[in-house]
């Protein structure tokens, strides 16, 4: 397999398992640039690489731009001048121009509990289009039939290592913890601490959310520095108590989080 289709194998694993990573392409260049148009290089958020542009002070300049890019979330053409020794040693001048398109992981939604309010946030993101996850541990729950949108279903123990290392969960995994009991939120709670998540939305009452938490605490749990994290009891207030209008709460704050916003009435914000 030669060079270009290995990477372009590279590129549709990295995308199927929706890494977070950025792809570097020489474009076009003049004579005495290292490497040739069509040249790619893949550059991750860490800063290490796979394949090559050329080495030397072109690479740099790639990699530098690609990480740039990355934080920013836009891809983006560049001109890079070569000088006749870059600080890598590579002996040669010339100009590149270079193409760099990122591929960003997408956000997702986890609810661990297919009752009542999960079925009712799913029909939702059905609506919007988000992606989300459904995990219960009543097979009965947690059916392809019941949710057959979702992009995982699966019936699971609320266990520790299930949840930590076998769900997939990281920093965009938004979770949502509506199961049928207060131990099993108290259990999936416990684990997602553990997690990446950013947000960690459980169900209940004060004085539920009261007792898991002296529960945790009781078990030496560290709760305080996940803190910022943790959303319960879940949802913004916004009146009402179905199912749907506490699915539209949980969703209005979930948003509120990723997209960085006040949760106040844009009234309010024009006045």
């Amino acid at each position: 397999m030669n060079q270009k289709s290995q990477i372009f194998k590279k590129i549709a694993q990295l995308s199927e398992a929706e890494k977070e990573f950025a792809v570097v392409t020489v474009v076009s260049a003049t004579e005495g640039t290292p490497r040739g148009t069509g040249t790619r290089m893949i550059v991750y958020p860490g800063g290490e690489t796979e394949f090559t542009v050329g080495g030397g002070n072109l690479e740099e300049i790639a990699k530098k731009k690609a990480l740039k890019a990355l934080k920013e979330g836009e891809d983006t053409l560049i001109n890079a001048e070569l000088k006749l020794k870059g600080n890598a040693g590579m002996v040669c001048g010339g100009e590149a121009e270079l193409y760099i398109e990122v591929f960003k992981s997408s956000s997702e939604v986890v609810i661990f509990g297919g009752g009542h309010i999960g079925l009712a946030l799913a029909g939702f993101f059905d609506i919007l289009g988000v992606k989300y996850r459904i995990f219960d541990n009543r097979e009965d729950f947690c059916s392809k039939e019941r949710f057959p949108n979702a992009a995982g279903v699966s019936s699971v123990e609320y266990g520790d290592k299930i949840i930590t290392e076998g769900l997939n969960i990281g920093d965009k995994s938004y979770c949502v913890i509506v199961t049928h009991g207060h131990m099993g939120d108290k259990k999936v709670l416990k684990s997602l601490l553990k997690t990446k998540a950013p947000y960690i939305g459980m169900i209940g009452s004060g004085n539920k959310v009261k007792a898991v938490m002296d529960m945790l605490a009781a078990e030496n749990v560290d709760i305080k520095s996940a803190q910022e994290r943790i959303f319960t009891p879940i949802g913004l207030d916004i009146g009402g108590d179905t199912p749907e209008e506490i699915a539209i709460s949980i969703i209005a704050e979930i948003f509120k989080i990723k997209n960085g916003g006040s949760g106040k009435s844009i009234k309010d914000k024009v006045e």
